[in-house]
């Protein structure tokens, strides 16, 4: 029985030792104690250092943060449950306890061989596509930038459909504990977008369950698989519940949900949505349609945006050299050198599955069984085109549009982790066919041919574009453009440049862009090749075994080892050990500077702006580290105070900026080099009173009403609120109002008047969880300026209080508390009946 046992298991052991093999190798700077140097978790480190030191200074973590765009709800920053019962700690089982980011590549090799376990794959094929999928370029290049939780989310979509397939092959428990279980922590790493996308997969699944059921008339077998699902989902969006319900609330206010009440034309960027983003942001990064060849060919389009992996031989290095150019010129130009030239703006890198994944993809096309492909193949077109976006206005346009909430999400190219998945699926189900398959001979020689010729045929359109693609863009002739009309402007040193040096700089920018035509070409023609070599040897290895010449293990085991060879090679170019670094290295752009030690002398309440890292209000998080900013760093910024960035603070609005409690700026001494803090007197402060409350028809007035509005003296208000504002404050020049101390949530102010007061508090007004109370006593929160927070404040002394107690987080506690204990109840229950039936079955043995 034992021997038994241990046969049974060794290939499975086997499956976990080399993924857990792997990760370690491709990862071992990360077992050495160093870490990704991430960009985007550089950005996060500064939004969430203030939640930090709140909670190592209070034990809890704030709901709201100041660290940001002057205030905004902590849900999309960092957030924590009340209770700590439910399955979120298995992540740390599933990911081999490994460092990041080495057990999410053992995860998602794991979270696969689950999937290919359910689907009765052989243990090495299953070895194969884990490997495939935990390593194709996508998720190398995310990691590198720092996208952990949608990697995550990717890691574990394989097992959430794992534990669904089980469900409709009526192992109703297992099915159910599974799914439970999976779906759970696939909804807790939080990126909507990526479960959105995987949800399209699952729905043309249950789609092609659905019609099967009605044709065999199982209707009870889909009415208990459905109903099993349903409660499995909804069990594990409770255990989410936490971060789902505020975050749904939070994105009402947000660009995502097209926050914004103007409709000036001037404020319109184009191709708005309602209740979305507007789609020329949203579509932004849209795959070319061709670009979908990268699939097989990583340097298609010519990598990354990355000049660095053109290489220091090429033609474009040597068309430098030969332009006489100084070197400070050359190095320049050659930043704005990218060997990418497909139709996203830039891009880190393309989507890559591994040569073998896409020759099997095609042969599954044709070996696989419909009961597959009627699934697969709709969920892999679909988030294909959902991918090109905007380079399929007419059926994208549409779908923004209609479709369910997608209008929230942006860069479409995004949808591409479905075929990621569905790519590697139908290989090891064609594989599987190819190599253990039960067809008829001569069946199984036509559809072999069939496969080589269809495979036969990329390969020559690959062959094809080397040799007739021009390898440059419409971005190339601009590029062209802009260089001839600086080079010219450097020779002519001020003056107006002759024809002469105009054609002298288009020549020499005209030998650049060649150059870099050439290197692209030469970036292409070895990929190329090495496909072309790796289509060879994967066609004579899949002819020696259906030959009988070699065995199918021995021929899985050598596709694996070249599927592993290749991807791996592939990952290399954007992750590997350069992306490494110290702790202290990482954190070193947030060490504090001397402008920042002078400006934490200050005690006071305010804000800075930190001009020092180019925009202050897109992707600069270094403020945020240190102090309370008005810029900062998110993709989910408030759609309101988007539009006050648009319409006001780029346009330099002082005013606004002293309403905002901008107390500093910090700056670059030219003469230094260094950041030096400049003191803006005219800030506001936190609060103030004013002498009267003006009132406009609507949001569009209100912000044109900010551009000359003397905000220290007057407030506007939309005439929506005007019920709010129950009477006109009286000047009193002895007037008072303090703050006394701001904890995030709770915000404390004195005030002291003879007379009726209206108070303007340079905080962000958000309509969920703030309440004010006035010696206890509830009262309205005002609009105020587009966005701040005003009061009515009656004549007397007063202690005012803020107060933020979202009822969505409440409310998701105790869902998150039920939705956990019932999870670990079912899981427990299904252990339980596993070994209480192991045990049984080694009783009658």
């Amino acid at each position: 029985m034992k021997n038994s046992l241990l046969k049974n298991a060794l290939p499975h052991i086997a499956a976990i030792a080399i993924f857990y093999l792997v990760a370690i190798i491709y990862c071992s700077p990360a077992l050495q104690g160093l870490i990704l140097n991430q960009h985007d978790i550089l950005g996060v480190k500064g939004m969430t250092q203030q939640s930090v030191e709140f909670y190592e200074k209070y034990g809890h973590y704030p709901l709201w943060t100041n660290a940001l765009y002057s205030g905004m709800p902590a849900f999309q920053v960092f957030i924590a449950g009340k209770y700590n019962i439910g399955l979120g700690w298995l992540h740390h089982l599933f990911t081999g306890f490994l460092p990041y980011p080495a057990g999410l590549f053992f995860l998602s090799s794991l979270s696969f061989y689950i999937l290919s376990r359910v689907l009765k794959i052989k243990p090495w094929i299953g070895i194969l596509g884990g490997l495939a999928y935990a390593l194709a370029s996508y998720n190398a290049i995310i990691i590198a930038v720092g996208h952990i939780s949608k990697f995550a989310a990717l890691a574990y979509a394989p097992a959430v459909l794992a534990g669904i397939i089980l469900v409709m092959q009526r192992k109703y428990f297992t099915g159910f504990a599974l799914t439970l279980l999976f779906t759970t922590l696939f909804f807790v790493q939080n990126h909507v977008q990526a479960a959105y996308y995987f949800f399209i997969l699952f729905g043309c699944l249950f789609v092609a369950f659905l019609v099967k059921c009605i044709q065999e008339k199982q209707i009870k077998h889909l009415l208990v698989s459905t109903g099993l699902l349903a409660i499995a989902f909804a069990i594990s969006a409770f255990s989410f519940a936490v971060i789902l319900l505020p975050s749904m609330e939070y994105t009402k206010e947000t660009m995502r949900g097209g926050r914004s009440e103007l409709t000036h034309k001037d404020s319109v960027k184009g191709n708005q949505t309602k209740g979305g983003l507007d789609k020329d942001y949203a579509f932004l990064w849209s795959m070319g349609k061709s670009e979908l060849m990268t699939f097989a060919l990583p340097n298609f389009y010519g990598s990354s945006s990355n000049p660095g992996e053109l290489g220091e031989d090429g033609k474009l290095i040597e068309a430098f050299q030969q332009s006489g150019l100084p070197q400070e010129a050359a190095n320049y130009f050659y930043g704005r050198m990218s060997p990418y030239w497909g139709d996203q703006p830039n891009t880190s890198g393309p989507v890559y599955f591994g040569a073998i994944i896409c020759m099997l993809f095609i042969a599954g096309l044709i070996f696989v069984p419909r009961k597959y492909l009627w699934w697969i193949i709709p969920a892999t077109i679909f988030t294909a085109i959902l991918a090109v976006g905007s380079n399929l206005k007419g059926i994208n346009y549409f779908l923004f549009d209609y479709m369910p909430f997608l209008k929230k999400f942006r860069a479409p190219s995004q949808a591409l982790i479905v075929p990621q998945l569905t790519f590697s699926l139908v290989a090891i189900l064609a594989l599987q066919q190819i190599f253990y398959g039960n067809i008829e001979r001569s069946e199984f020689l036509k559809k072999l041919k069939y496969s080589a010729i269809a495979w036969g045929a990329v390969l020559l359109i690959y062959i094809g574009v080397f040799f007739t693609a021009s390898f440059k863009n419409q971005k190339d002739a601009d590029n062209k453009k802009a260089i001839t009309e600086q080079l010219s402007g450097m020779m002519a040193q001020g003056s107006t440049p002759d024809a002469a040096m105009t054609s002298q700089a288009s020549g020499i920018a005209t030998s650049l862009i060649n150059g870099l035509a050439a290197d692209r070409k030469t970036m292409y023609g070895s990929d190329l090749l090495r496909l072309l070599i790796i289509s060879l040897l994967a066609a004579v290895i899949i002819w020696l075994v259906t030959s009988k010449k070699l065995k199918p293990l021995a021929g899985v085991i050598l596709l694996a080892a070249i599927t592993l060879y290749d991807v791996i090679n592939v990952d290399m170019r954007y992750l590997n050990k350069e992306n490494y670094v110290t702790e202290e290295d990482f954190l070193a752009p947030y060490n504090a500077t001397a402008a920042d030690m002078q400006i934490k002398t200050d005690t006071s309440y305010y804000r800075v702006v930190d001009q020092t890292a180019g925009n202050p209000f897109d992707g600069n998080a270094r403020a945020s580290y240190h102090h309370n900013s008005v810029g900062g760093y998110s993709a989910v910024k408030m759609g309101l105070y988007q539009d006050l960035v648009d319409r006001q603070l780029s346009q330099g609005n002082m005013k606004v900026f002293n309403m905002l409690n901008a107390k500093y700026f910090i700056t670059v001494d030219p003469s230094s080099n260094q950041a030096v803090p400049q003191l803006n007197s005219g800030a506001y402060g936190p609060v103030w009173f004013v002498k009267n409350v003006r009132f406009v028809k609507n949001a569009d007035e209100e912000m044109d009403a900010l551009t000359t509005l003397n905000s220290r003296d007057s407030a506007v208000a939309d005439q929506r609120e005007q019920t709010k504002v129950t009477v006109q404050p009286v000047y009193d020049s002895t007037a008072t109002i303090a703050l006394v101390k701001n904890m995030n949530d709770e915000i404390l102010y004195t005030s002291n008047a003879a007379t009726n007061q209206f108070a303007v508090f340079s905080e962000i007004y958000y309509p969920y969880g703030w309440k004010a109370y006035i010696d206890g006593k509830e009262t309205p929160i005002v609009k105020v300026n587009y966005l701040l927070r005003g009061l009515n404040v009656p004549a007397g002394k007063h202690d005012i209080r803020f107060e933020f107690k979202p009822e969505s987080y409440e409310k998701g506690n105790t869902l998150m508390l039920v939705g956990g204990i019932i999870s670990l109840l079912v899981i427990a229950a299904w252990l339980g009946w596993l070994g209480y039936g192991f045990y049984k079955k080694q009783k009658l043995t």
